[in-house]
C-alpha cells in the first residue's frame, strides 16, 4: 500500500489527501452539527472546509500562488460568513450565521492558515516570506474583524437576524475591539511562526536525505569503478607472472632446442642431454604455472581476499636458489651468467622482494632471446636505502637507443612488453627503472626499488 503511495505522481497524492480530507472534515461537522458539540457558527467551519480542501490539493505545485490566495481570501470570506456580512451582500449560499462575540471561535479555523504556511515554507518559500503573508494575516483578520461587526450591526436588525443575545452588542470599535482575546491572538500567531519554521526544517531535511541518497550513489558507483580497478590491476599482475614464468622458461626450452638441433647429427649425445633438460625445465615450467593457477583459485573469493585454507598468500613465494636457478637456465643455453646476489637464507616474501625478482627474470629473458649475448652480469645490492639491481649483458645488438622505454611504450607491434612490464613493476612498489648501454658492450638495465617496510 505505502509502496503504491510512492509511485503516485506528486499531484495525484495531493488531490487524494486533499479529498479524504475533505471528507473526513464535512461528514465530521455533519454529525456534530445537530449535537451538543455543535460550533457556535457552523457557517466559517464550512469556509475553513473549503479553503484546507484547496491548500492541500494545491500549495504544493502553487506554493507562492496558494500563500498569497489564502492569506488573503481566507481571511475576508471568515469575516464576511462569520459576521454576517455575507448576508448582508446578498451570499446566502451559507446560510444565517451567528455572530460571535470573539475574533475566532475557535483555534481550529485556523488550520488552513497552519497548513499553507507549513507546506509553502517545505515546498520553498522563504520563510520571512511566509511569516509575513501568514502571521499578516491573522493580524488582520485579529484587528479587521471588529469593523467588519460594526458594519453589520450597524446596518441590520438584531432582532430579526440574530436574536436577543446580540441586541445590546456594541457596534462602535473601541467598545468592540475588548472582545477580542489577546491571549488567543498571542497564542495563534506563535502557533503559525512554529508551523513555518517546522516547514523549513523539513524541507531542510529533505535536501539532507537527498543530498545523502546522491553521495551514496557516488559512492556505490565509486566503489564499482574501483573494484573493476581493482581486478582490471589483478588481471594486469596475473598476466605479468604468467608472462615472466613461461616466457623464461619456455625461451630457455626454445634456445636450447634448437642448440641440439643443430649438432644432433654429429654429437648425439649431446641431443640427449638436452633433451634430459628441456624435461626438467618443462616440468618446472609447469610446476611454477600450476603453482600460479593454484593461487588464482584460492584467491578468486573476491579481490584481495583469500579462500580459508589459501595460506593467506596471492602469489607464489620464490626465494634465492630460484634465482640462481635463472642464471643456471642461461648457462645451459650458452650465456655465461654471473650472480651477486644477498646473503639471504629466507623466502622472498615481501612486496620488494618479489619485484626484484621479476625484474631479474625478465631481465635475463631479454638477454637470452633479444641480446645474442654470451656473458651477463646479475648483481642485487641490498641495503637501508633499499634494492639496486643491476643486469648487463655484452650483446652484440649495440646499446639501446634514446628514450628506449618511451619508444616501447608506444610501439603499435606488440614489441618492447618486457621493458614495459619491467617498469611498471618498478613504479607499483615506488621504485625506478633505467635502461641504458652497459660496461660489457651491450644493455644495461637497472632499477632501484625502495626500503622493505
Amino acid at each position: 500500500m505505502r509502496s503504491s503511495w510512492r509511485r503516485l505522481p506528486q499531484a495525484q497524492q495531493d488531490v487524494l489527501l486533499a479529498a479524504l480530507i475533505g471528507l473526513g472534515w464535512f461528514t465530521a461537522l455533519s454529525l456534530i452539527n445537530d449535537s451538543t458539540f455543535r460550533p457556535r457558527n457552523p457557517t466559517v467551519s464550512v469556509v475553513t472546509g473549503i479553503f484546507l480542501v484547496v491548500t492541500v490539493a494545491c500549495v504544493r505545485r502553487f506554493p507562492r500562488t496558494m500563500l498569497v490566495v489564502v492569506s488573503v481570501l481566507y481571511p475576508f470570506l471568515y469575516a464576511a460568513v462569520g459576521t454576517g456580512l455575507a448576508a448582508q451582500l446578498g451570499l446566502t449560499i451559507f446560510g444565517q450565521p451567528e455572530i460571535s462575540d470573539a475574533a475566532l471561535q475557535s483555534e481550529i479555523h485556523l488550520v488552513p492558515l497552519l497548513v499553507v504556511g507549513y507546506l509553502a515554507a517545505s515546498s520553498g518559500v522563504r520563510r520571512f516570506t511566509c511569516l509575513f503573508f501568514t502571521m499578516g494575516s491573522l493580524a488582520g483578520l485579529m484587528i479587521g474583524l471588529p469593523t467588519v461587526v460594526a458594519i453589520v450591526l450597524g446596518h441590520a436588525n438584531r432582532a430579526i437576524l440574530y436574536g436577543d443575545r446580540y441586541r445590546n452588542l456594541p457596534s462602535d470599535l473601541p467598545s468592540l475591539y475588548n472582545y477580542i482575546d489577546v491571549s488567543l491572538f498571542v497564542f495563534a500567531e506563535a502557533l503559525i511562526c512554529g508551523m513555518v519554521l517546522l516547514g523549513a526544517d523539513a524541507r531542510r531535511r529533505r535536501k539532507s536525505v537527498a543530498l545523502l541518497e546522491q553521495r551514496n550513489a557516488e559512492l556505490v558507483r565509486l566503489r564499482a569503478v574501483e573494484a573493476e580497478r581493482a581486478a582490471v590491476a589483478e588481471r594486469t599482475r596475473i598476466a605479468r607472472d604468467l608472462h615472466d614464468v613461461i616466457s623464461h622458461h619456455v625461451s630457455a626450452v626454445v634456445i636450447r632446442a634448437q642448440a641440439a638441433d643443430r649438432v644432433a647429427d654429429q654429437r648425439p649425445e649431446v641431443l640427449r642431454e638436452a633433451i634430459r633438460w628441456i624435461i626438467a625445465s618443462g616440468k618446472e615450467a609447469l610446476t611454477a604455472m600450476r603453482e600460479t593457477v593454484r593461487v588464482l583459485n584460492t584467491a578468486s573469493p573476491a579481490i584481495g581476499e583469500t579462500a580459508p585454507g589459501s595460506g593467506g598468500g596471492t602469489t607464489p613465494v620464490p626465494d634465492l636458489s630460484d634465482v640462481a636457478r635463472m642464471g643456471d637456465r642461461l648457462k645451459a643455453v650458452g650465456v655465461d651468467v654471473t650472480m651477486v646476489l644477498p646473503s639471504r637464507q629466507r623466502q622472498l616474501t615481501s612486496a620488494t622482494d618479489l619485484t626484484a625478482v621479476r625484474i631479474i627474470q625478465e631481465a635475463l629473458t631479454n638477454v637470452m632471446v633479444h641480446a645474442k649475448a654470451t656473458a651477463a652480469r646479475v648483481t642485487w645490492h641490498s641495503g637501508p636505502q633499499g634494492e639496486l639491481l643491476t643486469i648487463d649483458d655484452n650483446g652484440n645488438g649495440g646499446p639501446p637507443p634514446v628514450n628506449v622505454l618511451e619508444t616501447a611504450r608506444r610501439s603499435e607491434s606488440g614489441r618492447g612488453n618486457g621493458l614495459i612490464g619491467m617498469r611498471e613493476r618498478a613504479t607499483a612498489v615506488g621504485g625506478t627503472l633505467a635502461v641504458a648501454a652497459g660496461p660489457l658492450g651491450g644493455w644495461r638495465v637497472q632499477a632501484w626499488l625502495p626500503p622493505q617496510s
